[in-house]
């Protein structure tokens, strides 16, 4: 992974250094004419230290890793014995996955959690297949005790049937003739 990343710092360095003179130096009016309008970047004076800040602290930065984690291996957990509850603060991120996970992975699993029980579970799966299913299934049950497998109980049941329905035409007939 070193090889790749130093490529790529070379190469910025490189680009920043080449093309300087096109984005804020003396050709700078030719590369932006026309392309941000009526917005050209002026060249500025910095000073001095604000040039050279970036560069002290990624040195010293730099010579801090080496003597920490080449030259003294020790030295990286004898800083993280003495500093203590910084340490800790630090090595946990500034606790910002506790903080992400407590305002927005937390409240979107109970969300969640709700729209599957609730929603899906009991609403959609209990009143649509899972509820057709079950009541299939109740009224077969209920079925199953009617079938005996005696010929006599059915005979019976088409008897009583026979005598119901003929009940049910006479009654219609006579309401016809009452009126």
């Amino acid at each position: 992974m070193l090889i790749p990343l130093f490529v790529l710092a070379v190469g910025a360095v490189l680009a920043g250094w080449v093309f300087y003179p096109y984005f804020i130096g003396y050709k700078m009016d030719g590369f932006w004419d026309g392309v941000i309008a009526n917005a050209k970047p002026e060249k500025h004076d910095f000073p001095l230290w604000v040039l050279w800040a970036p560069v002290i602290v990624t040195a010293i930065g730099f010579i801090g890793a080496v003597l920490i984690y080449l030259l003294r291996q020790d030295a990286g957990k004898a800083i993280a014995k003495a500093t203590g509850p910084l340490n800790a603060f630090l090595e946990k991120k500034w606790y910002f996955d506790e903080l992400y996970d407590y305002l927005f992975v937390k409240p979107a699993r109970a969300i969640g959690d709700f729209f599957w029980k609730v929603g899906d579970k009991k609403i959609i799966d209990g009143l649509g297949p899972d509820g057709v299913a079950s009541t299939a299934k109740a009224g077969a049950r209920l079925m199953r005790k009617t079938q005996t497998g005696f010929v006599y109980h059915y005979s019976f049941l088409m008897l009583i049937a026979a005598v119901g329905f003929g009940a049910y035409a006479l009654w219609i007939a006579t309401q016809g003739a009452a009126q």
